[in-house]
């Protein structure tokens, strides 16, 4: 029989070497003997420290291994005893008090100890949102450039990829791998191996499990060269046209929600400059995808909060490849909380855009931008601690942005040639 559970009391002291650290709480324990409570109640604050993967392992070695024969209760909580189960445990139980002992109604024997475990200390990126990016399924003859079809299952391995590669260098998300989970589970398979320190075992109780996982469907990923004549002038102008739609959703783990889902279909106009090389050109038609879902998941989940505004100059808490030079974004003012009306669940903050940002500088971490247009006056003086976001500018007001131009443009050239007429 066996019932142990732990007792709120952590601390953390001093760490150790490497990625190692003391970790000292109190745990209870019953038992068939006094022994056998106290074996069961270290062993549950392993198993609670560094995981069940290594609690099978020291019990073996301690409960067997230990010899008890003919020696009093005392010894157990005896300096002899501790440096024994020290050594049986190669460190990994650092020492322990017994703070009391008795025996219940049952006739089982409780014992509460005070543990001090070593533990493997994660990164503080293993803090962050984990997400899995599960391998992207693919539609039959899903992927052509002009004629040549493309091996579609190769494509999605490469989107799943370059997704992952992409939510990694925004320093927002833990990603965890999926892909290579056989390789990892063979370097995993030598951590417990009998010749191994059980103080890396210890790194087995630490594997992450995700937050979310994204999974999706390559549907479609078409190129081919489109010529047009300008009868006007009698030339050919050539582009590369397309298309690429994937269908893909982020799952709550604990709960199976569906936090964020798209489907996403983009024509590609212009963006991909030749079509020798089909292979060449369809990895830079996912490229594109890939960037581009990526900022949608990261904009959903962590929008670009403006960390600081002086006069006409903001800062914004992220950088990296995620913004260039030059892009602008809509200058967003958060309001008020929105509920659902029938759930009363949060729906978000009202967002009022006041303006337009043009990034200016990008750092690994961070970025600057220049306000080239507000509503609102005086905004250093309004800003406070997430206030204000950032959004990529939808795709239709810059297309109706670029549509103005050229009107501007073709009334210039206009009136250009009837003063020269």
């Amino acid at each position: 029989m066996r019932i142990a559970f732990l007792i709120v009391s952590l601390t953390f002291s001093f760490a150790l070497f490497g990625k190692t650290e003391i970790v000292k709480f109190e745990v209870e324990g019953l038992g068939t003997s006094e022994k056998n409570a106290i074996d069961l109640a270290l062993t549950e604050a392993m198993g609670r420290v560094n995981g069940r993967s290594i609690e099978s392992e020291v019990l073996s070695r301690t409960s067997e291994s230990t010899i008890f024969e003919g020696k009093s209760f005392e010894y157990l909580s005896s300096e002899e005893y501790q440096n024994e189960i020290k050594s049986k445990t190669k460190g990994v139980i650092e020492s322990y008090d017994l703070i009391s002992s008795g025996q219940d109604l049952t006739g089982l024997y409780k014992v509460k100890l005070s543990v001090s475990i070593l533990k493997f200390k994660s990164s503080k990126s293993a803090n962050r949102k984990r997400i899995a990016v599960l391998p992207l399924q693919v539609r039959n003859s899903c992927c052509r450039v002009e004629n040549t079809s493309i091996n579609g299952e190769a494509l999605g391995s490469e989107l799943t990829s370059a997704i992952s590669a992409f939510l990694i260098q925004t320093r927002k998300f833990t990603i965890l791998d999926r892909a290579y989970e056989g390789q990892v589970s063979s370097e995993r398979d030598r951590l417990a191996g009998p010749n191994v320190p059980i103080t890396e075992i210890a790194k087995l109780g630490q594997s992450l499990v995700a937050d979310y996982v994204l999974v999706g469907t390559v549907n479609n990923i078409f190129l081919r060269e489109q010529e047009r004549k300008l009868s006007t002038v009698g030339r050919v102008i050539k582009s590369i046209q397309g298309n690429v739609a994937i269908s893909y959703r982020i799952i709550d783990v604990p709960t199976g929600q569906v936090k964020f889902a798209e489907m996403y279909n983009k024509k590609i106009s212009g963006e991909i400059k030749s079509l020798e090389d089909p292979a060449k050109a369809s990895l830079e038609a996912v490229q594109l995808t890939a960037n581009n879902v990526g900022l949608k998941i990261l904009e959903a989940i962590y929008p670009f909060v403006v960390e600081r505004i002086d006069d006409n100059k903001v800062t914004i808490g992220t950088g990296g490849d995620v913004i260039q030079v030059g892009q602008q974004y809509s200058l967003i003012q958060y309001g008020d909380k929105v509920r659902d009306s029938y759930t009363k669940e949060s729906l978000g903050r009202k967002e009022t855009i006041i303006g337009m940002v043009e990034i200016t500088e990008v750092t690994p971490k961070m970025s600057y931008g220049k306000i080239i247009k507000s509503s609102v006056q005086d905004l250093a003086s309004k800003f406070k601690p997430k206030s204000f976001i950032v959004r990529s500018i939808a795709e239709s007001a810059i297309k109706n942005n670029n549509q103005k131009k050229q009107e501007v443009i073709r009334k210039k050239m206009g009136e250009e040639f009837n003063e020269g007429w």
